[in-house]
């Protein structure tokens, strides 16, 4: 059996025990904390980000669709005269060869 003196120190130690265990849970809590708010933060970012890459897209979607419709302007811009230079490289040279 237990005496007196075994009790007491018995108690003692869960005392000391469940002390440094409420110390522990204090500390795991306080990470916890830190990492929720760390995560939170992270996911907010996360949030930001996605919005400003559709932005983005969205804005590049647009000067493609406006290059392409240049490109196209430009292009039979470049045709028209190619088709102009072609006519006259060719009454050029009848000319020159009425001309002979």
């Amino acid at each position: 059996m237990l005496d007196q003196s075994q009790f007491h120190l018995i108690e003692i130690l869960l005392s000391l025990a469940g002390a440094l265990i409420l110390i522990l849970l204090g500390i795991i809590g306080f990470w916890i904390q830190k990492w929720i708010r760390a995560t939170d933060a992270l996911t907010e970012a996360i949030t930001n980000l996605k919005v400003l890459f559709a932005t983005s897209q969205s804005a590049v979607t647009n000067l493609e669709k406006r290059c392409d419709n240049t490109c196209k302007t430009i292009n039979e811009r470049l045709n028209s005269h190619s088709d102009s230079i072609h006519f006259h490289e060719t009454e050029i040279a009848i000319l020159k060869t009425n001309s002979q």
